[in-house]
């Protein structure tokens, strides 16, 4: 967990100090809510192309016959990882916390972790259609 407040430390960092210094708060939560959520796919890509076992069909199957299937699936792990990433960052002004603790890195670890998950995203998606 303190490697992913020190992303999020330099990503406060680097964001509050750019022309939308009032919109940071935005800029965070849609970044990481949507990073986290291709990691949750990551995640799931790597246990079907190890196991055999794809959770998305399953889930599909417990959800009621008028949702679209792939909008449905996305959407409810959309949600979950918006509501960790309120939890987690913003929920009793926990941001500020880290803020304060976690040093600046000029936005090195930011751009590390969203190319590291979007080249595993990419690649396991890869991979499992070969």
């Amino acid at each position: 967990m303190n490697l992913y407040y020190a992303i999020i430390g330099d990503a406060l960092h680097s964001v509050r100090k750019t022309d939308n210094k009032y919109r940071w708060k935005d800029l965070v939560f849609s970044f990481f809510s949507a990073f986290l959520l291709f990691n949750i796919l990551t995640v799931f890509s790597v246990i079907d192309l190890f196991t055999g076992f794809n959770i998305v069909i399953e889930f599909e199957q417990c959800l009621p016959p008028a949702l679209p299937m792939k909008f449905s699936f996305i959407a409810f792990f959309g949600i979950l990882s918006m509501c960790i990433i309120y939890f987690s960052i913003f929920y009793k002004a926990k941001y500020r916390y880290i803020y304060r603790n976690y040093k600046h890195r000029k936005g090195k670890l930011l751009i590390a972790y969203f190319v590291v998950s979007g080249l595993l995203f990419s690649g396991f998606l890869l991979l499992k259609t070969i």
